[in-house]
């Protein structure tokens, strides 16, 4: 069960995962959080022999701006960019045994 406050939503029916991006105040900009909830989703349905497929959607009118920028921003100043765990997420996706939509409105 997804919590009230995620920033991605999962859900499975039928034999697909959607995993939706639900951040739309930030145009579902990638924040470490919603990477970090994502790339838990994509493994999760992975892990799960009764997912055949896996579908990315998002709310509001953009799917993904890119990275969060304010977030990598403040994180300069502490000598980390959280903009790095992109790289992680799009592995993810790439290597992902089962196939992954991207479904873009």
């Amino acid at each position: 069960m997804t919590s009230p406050d995620a920033l991605v939503r999962v859900t499975t029916a039928r034999g697909v995962t959607t995993l939706t991006l639900d951040s739309p105040h930030n145009r579902n900009a990638l924040s470490t959080p919603l990477m970090t909830q994502l790339l838990a989703g994509l493994a999760d349905a992975v892990g799960d022999d009764t997912v055949r497929a896996i579908v990315l959607d998002h709310t509001g009118p953009v799917f993904c701006s890119g990275a969060d920028l304010k977030e990598t921003a403040a994180a300069y100043a502490s000598g980390t960019v959280p903009a790095g765990m992109l790289g992680d997420v799009l592995v993810a996706v790439r290597e992902c045994p089962k196939p992954v939509l991207a479904k873009v409105a």
